[in-house]
């Protein structure tokens, strides 16, 4: 059995996490599913992308 301690810690990106119904893949579609916090995060973030999804 392997123990989880030796096995790295996998982060996912701030405007996914907490639902994990946002793919990381971001498309209009999964920015339409985004919640108020995770566009923000995304805004702050990545505004080039967030100014594209957004038209």
């Amino acid at each position: 059995m392997e123990n989880d301690q030796n096995k790295p810690m996998q982060t996912p990106a701030p405007y996914a996490a907490g639902t994990g119904s946002v793919p990381v893949a971001l498309d209009r579609d999964a920015f339409a599913r985004m919640g108020y916090r995770e566009r923000l995060a995304l805004k702050k973030e990545n505004p080039e992308v967030y100014k594209e999804l957004r038209k």
